[in-house]
């Protein structure tokens, strides 16, 4: 019984382990994202401002539109990269758009600064929202997607299926190799919080599904 006691005390460290080094590579990835997009993207927007109000000083009436054009383009440019960041965050994405458009955004963020080919399949209507349910599944489908991306995946297929009210999320990841245990563990440990079953297999390409009852 102590083996057995042990085992699991090192277990749930290994998995504590984990989640804090994924928050903090979580934190930098998003840090990284900002500096690297919308912060950019607002000090040239501030330039350019600069410039519009000293061309109309100037009289200069060509110079100052073209340079509104070009605030233009840039604010969208800004809203997209922001559209991407905040896709990633899970309350914020499933509370606005609900879980089948936050599955049907993951496969762009996947892609982004990487060379895959992800995409996503889902059902016609939207199913019905399940708070708890719906940020499991989500965390879940963005947690092996990602993992398996690291582990070398080039082509993921992400497929979410509504049966009987409830849900079948399969992903499918071609190229990759194996996900480290703890990350499964914790796959593990989000579906049992949703009642729901997990199965992962590594013969041929990665695949996972996870099915959730109504």
């Amino acid at each position: 019984m102590p083996r057995l006691t042990d085992g699991h005390a090192q277990s749930d460290r290994s998995l504590i382990d984990h989640l804090l080094a994924e928050r903090d590579s979580e934190r930098r990835r998003l840090a990284a994202q900002l500096h690297d997009g919308p912060q950019q993207t607002t000090t040239a927007l501030r330039l350019l401002a600069d410039g519009a109000r000293h061309a109309l000083d100037q009289g200069d009436a060509a110079q100052a539109r073209e340079a509104v054009a070009r605030i233009e383009q840039l604010a969208l440019e800004a809203a997209e990269q922001l559209r991407l960041v905040s896709a990633t965050l899970d309350p914020f994405a499933l509370e606005r758009r609900g879980l089948l458009d936050a599955l049907a955004a993951l496969p762009r963020t996947l892609a982004e600064g990487q060379v895959i080919d992800a995409r996503f399949t889902g059902p016609p209507d939207p199913p019905r929202p399940v708070p708890a349910r719906d940020a499991a599944v989500y965390a879940i489908a963005r947690e092996f997607s990602s993992a398996a991306v690291a582990a070398g995946a080039d082509r993921i297929h992400i497929e979410l299926i509504s049966e009987d009210g409830g849900l079948r999320l399969r992903i499918a990841a071609a190229g990759a190799g194996q996900i480290p245990g703890v990350q499964v563990q914790l796959l593990r440990h989000r579906a049992r919080g949703t009642g729901g079953r997990l199965s992962i297999s590594g013969s041929g390409p990665l695949e996972m599904e996870l099915v959730v009852a109504a």
